[in-house]
Protein backbone atom coordinates (compact mmCIF):
# COMPACT_ATOMS: atom_id res chain seq x y z
CA UNK A 1 0.00 0.00 0.00
CA UNK A 2 1.70 3.18 -1.21
CA UNK A 3 2.03 6.44 0.66
CA UNK A 4 -0.56 8.05 -1.67
CA UNK A 5 -3.05 5.19 -1.74
CA UNK A 6 -3.59 5.21 2.05
CA UNK A 7 -5.06 8.76 2.24
CA UNK A 8 -6.90 8.30 -1.07
CA UNK A 9 -8.63 5.13 0.10
CA UNK A 10 -9.35 6.67 3.51
CA UNK A 11 -10.87 9.77 1.90
CA UNK A 12 -13.00 7.66 -0.43
CA UNK A 13 -14.31 5.58 2.45
CA UNK A 14 -15.04 8.76 4.43
CA UNK A 15 -16.97 10.35 1.56
CA UNK A 16 -18.97 7.23 0.77
CA UNK A 17 -19.77 6.52 4.43
CA UNK A 18 -20.82 10.10 5.15
CA UNK A 19 -22.81 10.42 1.91
CA UNK A 20 -24.75 7.19 2.43
CA UNK A 21 -25.43 7.91 6.11
CA UNK A 22 -26.73 11.39 5.27
CA UNK A 23 -28.86 10.01 2.43
CA UNK A 24 -30.69 7.90 5.03
CA UNK A 25 -30.55 10.05 8.18
CA UNK A 26 -31.48 13.44 6.73
CA UNK A 27 -34.78 12.36 5.09
CA UNK A 28 -35.75 10.57 8.31
CA UNK A 29 -35.00 13.75 10.25
CA UNK A 30 -37.04 15.78 7.77
CA UNK A 31 -40.01 13.44 8.23
CA UNK A 32 -39.66 13.56 12.02
CA UNK A 33 -39.57 17.36 12.09
CA UNK A 34 -42.64 17.49 9.89
CA UNK A 35 -44.56 15.76 12.68
CA UNK A 36 -42.70 17.48 15.54
CA UNK A 37 -41.15 20.80 14.40
CA UNK A 38 -39.36 21.33 17.73
CA UNK A 39 -37.05 18.42 16.90
CA UNK A 40 -35.31 20.76 14.45
CA UNK A 41 -33.31 22.11 17.38
CA UNK A 42 -31.27 18.88 17.18
CA UNK A 43 -30.17 19.58 13.59
CA UNK A 44 -26.49 19.94 14.53
CA UNK A 45 -26.46 16.50 16.18
CA UNK A 46 -28.13 14.88 13.17
CA UNK A 47 -25.79 16.70 10.76
CA UNK A 48 -22.78 15.39 12.71
CA UNK A 49 -23.81 11.72 12.46
CA UNK A 50 -22.71 11.25 8.80
CA UNK A 51 -19.35 12.84 9.55
CA UNK A 52 -18.85 10.50 12.52
CA UNK A 53 -19.85 7.49 10.42
CA UNK A 54 -17.52 8.59 7.61
CA UNK A 55 -14.55 8.99 9.97
CA UNK A 56 -15.17 5.55 11.49
CA UNK A 57 -15.35 3.95 8.03
CA UNK A 58 -12.21 5.80 6.89
CA UNK A 59 -10.29 4.52 9.90
CA UNK A 60 -11.62 1.04 9.26
CA UNK A 61 -10.38 1.23 5.68
CA UNK A 62 -6.69 1.11 6.56
CA UNK A 63 -6.31 0.47 10.30
CA UNK A 64 -5.76 -3.23 11.01
CA UNK A 65 -8.39 -4.57 13.32
CA UNK A 66 -10.14 -7.78 14.17
CA UNK A 67 -12.96 -8.35 16.70
CA UNK A 68 -11.69 -11.92 17.24
CA UNK A 69 -8.53 -10.64 18.92
CA UNK A 70 -8.11 -9.28 22.43
CA UNK A 71 -6.36 -6.09 21.29
CA UNK A 72 -7.45 -3.26 19.02
CA UNK A 73 -4.82 -3.32 16.25
CA UNK A 74 -4.21 -6.76 14.86
CA UNK A 75 -5.15 -9.09 12.01
CA UNK A 76 -5.50 -12.84 12.58
CA UNK A 77 -6.16 -13.49 8.88
CA UNK A 78 -2.45 -13.04 8.10
CA UNK A 79 -1.67 -16.51 9.43
CA UNK A 80 -4.99 -18.38 9.59
CA UNK A 81 -6.27 -17.60 6.10
CA UNK A 82 -3.61 -17.97 3.37
CA UNK A 83 -4.54 -16.14 0.18
CA UNK A 84 -6.97 -13.84 1.99
CA UNK A 85 -7.10 -10.35 0.49
CA UNK A 86 -6.47 -7.58 3.02
CA UNK A 87 -7.06 -3.86 3.23
CA UNK A 88 -4.53 -2.38 5.64
CA UNK A 89 -0.85 -1.32 5.67
CA UNK A 90 0.08 -4.74 7.08
CA UNK A 91 -0.75 -6.29 3.68
CA UNK A 92 0.34 -3.87 0.92
CA UNK A 93 -0.48 -6.11 -2.06
CA UNK A 94 -4.25 -5.60 -1.75
CA UNK A 95 -4.43 -1.86 -2.39
CA UNK A 96 -4.41 -2.08 -6.24
CA UNK A 97 -7.70 -3.98 -6.05
CA UNK A 98 -9.48 -1.04 -4.45
CA UNK A 99 -7.77 1.85 -6.26
CA UNK A 100 -10.25 1.64 -9.14
CA UNK A 101 -13.35 1.99 -6.92
CA UNK A 102 -11.46 4.61 -4.91
CA UNK A 103 -10.90 6.78 -7.98
CA UNK A 104 -14.55 6.40 -9.01
CA UNK A 105 -15.75 7.41 -5.55
CA UNK A 106 -13.48 10.44 -5.47
CA UNK A 107 -14.51 11.57 -8.95
CA UNK A 108 -18.20 11.15 -8.13
CA UNK A 109 -18.28 12.72 -4.65
CA UNK A 110 -15.28 14.98 -4.11
CA UNK A 111 -16.09 17.86 -6.54
CA UNK A 112 -19.52 18.51 -5.03
CA UNK A 113 -18.12 18.46 -1.51
CA UNK A 114 -15.36 20.90 -2.44
CA UNK A 115 -17.89 23.24 -4.06
CA UNK A 116 -19.99 23.26 -0.89
CA UNK A 117 -16.95 24.03 1.23
CA UNK A 118 -15.77 26.73 -1.15
CA UNK A 119 -19.19 28.43 -0.98
CA UNK A 120 -19.02 28.39 2.81
CA UNK A 121 -15.48 29.76 2.99
CA UNK A 122 -16.40 32.58 0.62
CA UNK A 123 -18.87 33.88 3.20
CA UNK A 124 -17.62 37.03 4.96
CA UNK A 125 -16.70 36.89 8.63
CA UNK A 126 -18.73 40.06 9.30
CA UNK A 127 -17.77 43.40 10.77
CA UNK A 128 -19.09 42.81 14.27
CA UNK A 129 -21.75 45.53 14.22
CA UNK A 130 -24.40 43.11 15.49
CA UNK A 131 -27.99 44.33 15.30
CA UNK A 132 -26.97 47.89 14.35
CA UNK A 133 -28.34 48.14 10.80
CA UNK A 134 -26.06 48.94 7.89
CA UNK A 135 -28.06 50.27 4.95
CA UNK A 136 -27.01 48.81 1.60
CA UNK A 137 -28.58 48.04 -1.77
CA UNK A 138 -29.57 44.36 -1.65
CA UNK A 139 -30.95 42.30 -4.58
CA UNK A 140 -34.35 42.27 -2.84
CA UNK A 141 -35.86 44.34 -0.03
CA UNK A 142 -34.99 42.36 3.08
CA UNK A 143 -32.54 42.25 5.98
CA UNK A 144 -29.84 39.62 6.46
CA UNK A 145 -27.18 38.77 9.01
CA UNK A 146 -23.84 38.63 7.19
CA UNK A 147 -20.89 36.81 8.69
CA UNK A 148 -20.81 33.83 11.04
CA UNK A 149 -17.97 34.89 13.35
CA UNK A 150 -18.76 38.60 13.80
CA UNK A 151 -22.25 39.03 12.37
CA UNK A 152 -23.44 42.33 10.98
CA UNK A 153 -26.97 43.29 10.00
CA UNK A 154 -27.42 44.42 6.40
CA UNK A 155 -30.77 46.06 5.56
CA UNK A 156 -31.92 47.02 2.11
CA UNK A 157 -31.89 50.80 1.88
CA UNK A 158 -35.25 51.04 0.09
CA UNK A 159 -36.93 48.66 2.55
CA UNK A 160 -35.70 50.60 5.57
CA UNK A 161 -37.03 53.81 4.11
CA UNK A 162 -40.52 52.37 3.61
CA UNK A 163 -40.89 50.73 7.04
CA UNK A 164 -42.80 52.39 9.84
CA UNK A 165 -40.86 52.96 13.08
CA UNK A 166 -42.78 50.13 14.80
CA UNK A 167 -41.91 47.75 11.98
CA UNK A 168 -38.27 48.77 12.14
CA UNK A 169 -38.26 47.95 15.84
CA UNK A 170 -39.80 44.54 15.10
CA UNK A 171 -37.14 43.79 12.50
CA UNK A 172 -34.32 44.73 14.88
CA UNK A 173 -35.80 42.73 17.76
CA UNK A 174 -36.05 39.68 15.51
CA UNK A 175 -32.40 39.97 14.44
CA UNK A 176 -31.31 40.43 18.06
CA UNK A 177 -33.04 37.12 18.74
CA UNK A 178 -30.90 35.45 16.07
CA UNK A 179 -27.75 36.94 17.55
CA UNK A 180 -28.65 35.86 21.08
CA UNK A 181 -29.24 32.31 19.79
CA UNK A 182 -25.86 32.32 17.97
CA UNK A 183 -27.75 31.37 14.81
CA UNK A 184 -25.13 32.65 12.32
CA UNK A 185 -22.47 30.40 13.86
CA UNK A 186 -24.86 27.44 14.13
CA UNK A 187 -25.76 27.84 10.46
CA UNK A 188 -22.07 27.89 9.50
CA UNK A 189 -21.47 24.68 11.50
CA UNK A 190 -24.48 23.05 9.84
CA UNK A 191 -23.27 24.00 6.37
CA UNK A 192 -19.83 22.60 7.18
CA UNK A 193 -21.23 19.30 8.47
CA UNK A 194 -23.75 18.88 5.64
CA UNK A 195 -21.15 19.53 2.95
CA UNK A 196 -20.54 15.75 2.90
CA UNK A 197 -24.23 14.98 2.20
CA UNK A 198 -26.25 14.77 -1.03
CA UNK A 199 -27.05 18.37 -1.90
CA UNK A 200 -30.83 17.96 -1.94
CA UNK A 201 -30.82 16.21 1.46
CA UNK A 202 -28.52 18.87 2.92
CA UNK A 203 -30.73 21.68 1.63
CA UNK A 204 -33.83 20.11 3.17
CA UNK A 205 -32.16 19.75 6.57
CA UNK A 206 -30.84 23.31 6.47
CA UNK A 207 -34.20 24.76 5.48
CA UNK A 208 -35.95 22.77 8.20
CA UNK A 209 -33.56 24.22 10.77
CA UNK A 210 -33.94 27.66 9.23
CA UNK A 211 -37.74 27.50 9.66
CA UNK A 212 -37.17 26.62 13.30
CA UNK A 213 -34.60 29.38 13.82
CA UNK A 214 -36.83 32.05 12.29
CA UNK A 215 -39.76 30.95 14.45
CA UNK A 216 -37.63 31.08 17.60
CA UNK A 217 -36.32 34.52 16.67
CA UNK A 218 -39.94 35.68 16.26
CA UNK A 219 -40.73 34.37 19.75
CA UNK A 220 -37.68 36.18 21.12
CA UNK A 221 -38.80 39.42 19.47
CA UNK A 222 -42.28 38.96 20.92
CA UNK A 223 -40.85 39.42 24.41
CA UNK A 224 -40.50 43.15 23.74
CA UNK A 225 -42.67 43.78 20.65
CA UNK A 226 -46.37 43.11 20.15
CA UNK A 227 -46.60 39.87 18.11
CA UNK A 228 -49.24 41.45 15.87
CA UNK A 229 -46.82 44.25 15.01
CA UNK A 230 -44.17 41.65 14.08
CA UNK A 231 -46.72 39.87 11.89
CA UNK A 232 -47.70 43.16 10.22
CA UNK A 233 -44.05 43.93 9.49
CA UNK A 234 -43.50 40.50 7.97
CA UNK A 235 -46.56 40.81 5.73
CA UNK A 236 -45.54 44.31 4.63
CA UNK A 237 -42.08 43.08 3.63
CA UNK A 238 -43.46 39.99 1.92
CA UNK A 239 -45.72 42.14 -0.22
CA UNK A 240 -42.71 44.16 -1.31
CA UNK A 241 -40.74 41.07 -2.32
CA UNK A 242 -41.91 37.47 -1.77
CA UNK A 243 -39.20 35.44 -0.06
CA UNK A 244 -37.20 33.01 -2.15
CA UNK A 245 -36.02 29.69 -0.70
CA UNK A 246 -32.46 30.22 0.51
CA UNK A 247 -30.17 28.82 3.13
CA UNK A 248 -29.46 32.03 5.01
CA UNK A 249 -30.78 33.98 7.95
CA UNK A 250 -33.05 36.76 6.69
CA UNK A 251 -35.92 38.83 8.00
CA UNK A 252 -38.33 37.25 5.50
CA UNK A 253 -36.73 33.78 5.46
CA UNK A 254 -38.38 30.55 6.57
CA UNK A 255 -42.03 29.65 6.03
CA UNK A 256 -43.54 33.10 6.20
CA UNK A 257 -47.17 31.95 6.32
CA UNK A 258 -46.47 29.66 9.28
CA UNK A 259 -44.55 32.40 11.08
CA UNK A 260 -47.37 34.92 10.68
CA UNK A 261 -49.96 32.36 11.75
CA UNK A 262 -47.98 31.52 14.91
CA UNK A 263 -47.64 35.21 15.79
CA UNK A 264 -51.32 35.97 15.21
CA UNK A 265 -52.61 32.87 16.99
CA UNK A 266 -50.22 33.36 19.91
CA UNK A 267 -50.15 29.60 20.55
CA UNK A 268 -46.63 29.79 21.96
CA UNK A 269 -45.42 31.93 24.81
CA UNK A 270 -42.54 34.31 24.06
CA UNK A 271 -39.32 32.67 25.19
CA UNK A 272 -35.79 33.71 26.00
CA UNK A 273 -33.45 33.09 23.05
CA UNK A 274 -31.01 30.22 23.64
CA UNK A 275 -28.62 28.46 21.26
CA UNK A 276 -30.01 25.21 19.89
CA UNK A 277 -27.08 22.84 20.62
CA UNK A 278 -27.36 21.68 24.23
CA UNK A 279 -25.47 19.49 26.68
CA UNK A 280 -27.81 16.66 25.72
CA UNK A 281 -26.74 17.01 22.07
CA UNK A 282 -23.09 17.01 23.13
CA UNK A 283 -23.63 13.89 25.22
CA UNK A 284 -25.39 12.03 22.42
CA UNK A 285 -22.67 13.11 20.01
CA UNK A 286 -20.03 11.71 22.37
CA UNK A 287 -21.93 8.41 22.49
CA UNK A 288 -22.05 8.30 18.68
CA UNK A 289 -18.29 8.95 18.48
CA UNK A 290 -17.59 6.21 21.03
CA UNK A 291 -19.76 3.71 19.19
CA UNK A 292 -18.25 4.61 15.83
CA UNK A 293 -14.63 4.35 16.94
CA UNK A 294 -15.31 1.28 19.07
CA UNK A 295 -16.60 -0.57 16.00
CA UNK A 296 -13.59 0.17 13.79
CA UNK A 297 -12.16 -3.40 14.19
CA UNK A 298 -15.53 -4.93 13.31
CA UNK A 299 -15.89 -2.64 10.28
CA UNK A 300 -12.39 -3.43 9.08
CA UNK A 301 -13.06 -7.15 9.36
CA UNK A 302 -16.36 -6.88 7.48
CA UNK A 303 -14.80 -4.79 4.71
CA UNK A 304 -12.17 -7.49 4.21
CA UNK A 305 -14.92 -10.12 4.08
CA UNK A 306 -16.58 -8.12 1.30
CA UNK A 307 -13.29 -7.97 -0.60
CA UNK A 308 -13.05 -11.77 -0.45
CA UNK A 309 -16.59 -12.68 -1.50
CA UNK A 310 -15.45 -13.82 -4.91
CA UNK A 311 -12.63 -16.03 -3.67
Amino acid sequence: MSVLSVPAIGLAFFLVGAWLTAAVAFPLFHAATTRRPDLARHAVLVAALPVIAGIALALAAFLPGDPHLDHLLGCHCATSMPGWLHLCPMHPTTSPLVLGPTVLALVALLPGRLQALAALFREPLGTGTGATPTLVDLPQPTAVLAGWLRPSLLVDRHLWGTLRPAHRAALLAHERGHLARRDPMVLAVLRLLTSTAPSHAAQRLLRRWLDHAEHRADLAAARSIDPLVIAEALVACARAAPARPAVRLGWTAGRLEARVHALVEGDRQPMAPRPDPSLADLGLGAVAVTLGLGNVPWLHHQIEHLLNLGL
